[in-house]
């Protein structure tokens, strides 16, 4: 068994001051989120892929890899990678990429999507 933390990059109104962080604050919270959470021990990682308000989570790999370099032992998987949306090839590329800059610690998991239009 794994545990691990998974996030949809959600920007959300903090519920103490209302505030509600910019892209640029909420990509950079959750790369904290997973040095975290492998400063803790947890052993995953996972974020899911969102293309449209309020989530910031449409590049993956991209997120995945900067974390990979903060970071040594964490698995980083997606929950979901969407197949709708991407080519297949891109995905394979993409992934391929990641497994080898983060020394094998990849993770991807594939899926169709959770509203209509994707």
């Amino acid at each position: 068994m794994q545990i691990g933390i998974f996030s949809i990059g959600d920007r959300r109104p903090d519920p103490l001051t209302g505030r509600t962080l910019d892209d640029a604050a909420r990509l950079e919270q959750m790369v904290e989120e997973a040095v975290s959470a492998e400063s803790a021990g947890y052993d995953v990682f996972a974020i899911g892929e969102h293309h449209n308000l309020p989530f910031v989570t449409s590049a993956q790999t991209t997120l995945l890899s900067f974390i990979a370099a903060r970071t040594s032992r964490i698995l980083l998987s997606t929950a979901t990678t969407l197949i709708t949306t991407n080519d297949p090839v891109k995905i394979a590329e993409d992934f391929a990429t990641l497994q080898h800059l983060s020394q094998g610690r990849s993770d991807l998991m594939l899926g169709r999507g959770n509203t209509g239009p994707v």
